[in-house]
């Protein structure tokens, strides 16, 4: 069990990483966070932010974040999770996880139409027992990596609710 005694410096501390992220991780050049300080590449795990409450889905900033990661990361209904290399040889598929949430970062937006559009393209993917494999050749559409993939049905979980949540 977690005491109040080191309250005041949990807060100064998360105040800390937010005042960093805020001043060296985002760009005004893209209205976007960004996937490292003073860079300027982006990666989907940024839509994160979104989704877990780092500020609020009316926040500019966060919504720099979703129009940015969804022109730049974004081809049909995939979402590469970023376009650099990454020093792993081979090439990667699109990662159905960050397609998922996308469409729950545009439902949370109030970009409703939009998310069940995506939502829509990215259930039809699902293999005939509707499973989903980590990520997905964007040119074959064939499953890659880890089959089934419990991060991309947690993020379609999620999604899924999102939505909901929002035409209601």
């Amino acid at each position: 069990m977690l005491t109040d005694r080191h309250t005041a410096r949990w807060h100064r501390e998360r105040q800390a990483v937010a005042d960093f992220v805020d001043t060296r991780c985002f760009s005004e050049r893209l209205n976007s966070y960004v996937r490292s300080a003073a860079g300027d590449a982006l990666d989907a795990s940024l839509l994160l932010g979104l989704l877990h409450g780092y500020r609020p889905p009316d926040d500019s900033r966060m919504r720099g974040t979703v129009s940015a990661v969804q022109q730049a990361l974004r081809e049909g209904p995939y979402v590469n999770c970023y376009l650099r290399t990454d020093g792993v040889p081979g090439s990667e598929g699109a990662f159905l996880a960050c397609s998922f949430w996308l469409a729950e970062a545009l439902a949370r937006c109030g970009r409703i139409e939009e998310a069940v559009s995506l939502m829509d393209q990215l259930v039809a993917l699902g293999n005939d027992v509707g499973l989903y494999s980590e990520e997905i050749d964007p040119t074959t559409n064939a499953f890659l990596g880890n089959l089934p993939q419990g991060l991309s049905h947690l993020a379609l979980i999620s999604a899924a609710c999102a939505i909901g949540e929002a035409t209601r």
